[in-house]
């Protein structure tokens, strides 16, 4: 290829590489929840990254409509990649629903795709690592899920980590009531501006909700008092909440229940290093949620925000079944957690360091793959040279950072014999028999 041919190496804006040991500590992630995942009862499944546009759009609210990269395809469709992976939940649910048995409990891990500003621990395509149940609107599901990714966060070495808890059908009855005759087109961007508190403060989102068409600023002033108010333990003051809310049969039960499922989840949760927070600015910018919903962030990286977030949805199923389906799940978003723990300084895990082979001469290269299978077979990771000159290889072992090199060259293949290195004391040691390599080796 000539010169002019050659284009620069560029990554789009929003994606992102990743090098080998960050990728072993993703895995080991995923891992991890995969692990604490199946201990819960929670099945994998998977589904694709393309869907119709109709089965994403309207969904996540305009905003995320938005950022959905959507096209037409090869066969003239309208399709877009998944935004989240619960809307596509939704859709599976009703075209296999026959085919599960309810409720249904859900891991799926997965890449999705947001055409959004970038920024730090936000990106355009990142992994999304979900756990969902669906088939049961009820105080323990709420609790599994919340548990669940309590346990998950305590096993992964993130610090110390805060769950916050809200609940949107209080949030919109106290909305309804303070805020004046808004329509319920109009509750949605009053969720939205509430769902900014913690980035832009009371003032800015006060002007938000004064601007809404039907709004009472006296009122919007009042919801966002009582939004921030705090009890001792650090929770929404659930009294002043209740006390607003006195003679809503409904909102009382929602009361009754939301303090159940934070009692339960905070007796499962004693001695980690997580705690739950009761916060009903919590709003989240989907528009599907019907109930609990939460977002949990780190206290070593209070700047990257939520790395964990989701809550109830109710109704999103309806969209394609007429089987009442509740669902309630969530979600880590792997790749900005990853982000947080590299500003924190633990990303510890590290790549494989397999036994090196040094192949000395070109007649040796036949004994010297059958003693990597061999280290393979015992389940020792192996390597072998691959490039000219004994040196060069020894440099590349010492790169990888190779605990051991075996050497072989013509005369070990004829006497079945081999040469090693330690590479961290230089201890050399030859003419040792093949058959005692495996052996060795473990000890």
């Amino acid at each position: 290829m000539t010169k002019k041919d050659r284009i620069q190496a560029a990554r789009l804006k929003g994606f992102r590489d990743y090098l080998p040991q960050l990728m072993a500590a993703r895995l080991e992630i995923m891992d991890t929840i995969r692990r604490e995942a199946a201990l819960a009862g929670f099945q994998t499944i998977g589904t694709p990254a393309l869907e119709y546009a109709t089965t994403l759009l309207g969904q996540g609210g305009d905003e995320t409509d938005k950022q959905v990269y959507r096209f037409t395809d090869h066969g003239d469709r309208d399709v877009a990649l998944r935004f989240d992976l619960t809307v596509p939940f939704a859709r599976f649910v009703a075209e296999h629903q026959n085919e599960l048995s309810f409720p249904f409990k859900k891991l799926q891990i997965g890449d999705v795709w947001r055409g959004e500003n970038t920024q730090k621990g936000r990106y355009r395509e990142f992994c999304q690592c979900d756990l969902d149940i669906i088939g049961a609107d009820s105080a323990a599901a709420d609790i599994e899920i919340l548990a669940t990714f309590q346990r998950i966060l305590a096993s992964v070495p993130c610090g110390q980590f805060t769950q916050a808890v809200g609940q949107r059908r209080l949030l919109s009855a106290l909305i309804r009531k303070l805020l004046g005759g808004l329509g319920e087109e109009a509750e949605t961007p009053a969720l939205i501006a509430i769902d900014k508190l913690a980035k832009i403060g009371p003032d800015n989102v006060h002007k938000l909700l004064a601007a809404i068409p039907g709004s009472d600023s006296g009122g919007a002033r009042a919801l966002l008092e009582l939004l921030v108010s705090k009890d001792a333990q650090g929770d929404t003051d659930m009294h002043m909440v209740a006390g607003e809310l006195a003679g809503d049969e409904s909102s009382e039960r929602e009361l009754k229940r939301l303090q159940v499922v934070l009692d339960a989840v905070r007796a499962s949760t004693v001695g980690s290093n997580g705690q739950v927070r009761l916060d009903l600015s919590v709003a989240r910018g989907l528009g599907y949620y019907t109930g609990i919903v939460f977002e949990t962030t780190l206290a070593g990286a209070p700047g990257i925000g939520s790395i964990s977030s989701g809550g109830r949805y109710n109704d999103l199923a309806g969209r394609f079944t007429s089987r009442e389906l509740p669902g309630v799940g969530g979600s880590i978003g792997l790749d900005r957690l990853l982000t947080a723990l590299e500003e924190m300084g633990q990303v510890t895990s590290s790549v494989a360091k397999p036994i090196f082979i040094a192949v000395a001469t070109d007649d040796a290269l036949g004994y010297a793959c059958e003693l990597v299978q061999s280290l393979r077979r015992a389940n020792l990771a192996a390597d072998i040279g691959m490039v000219p000159k004994l040196g060069n290889q020894f440099k590349h072992a010492d790169r990888l950072g190779c605990p051991f090199v075996v050497t072989v060259g013509g005369s070990e293949a004829a006497a079945r014999t081999y040469a090693i290195k330690d590479m961290q004391t230089g201890h050399e040691e030859r003419d040792l028999p093949a058959a005692g390599l495996v052996a060795r080796l473990r000890s």
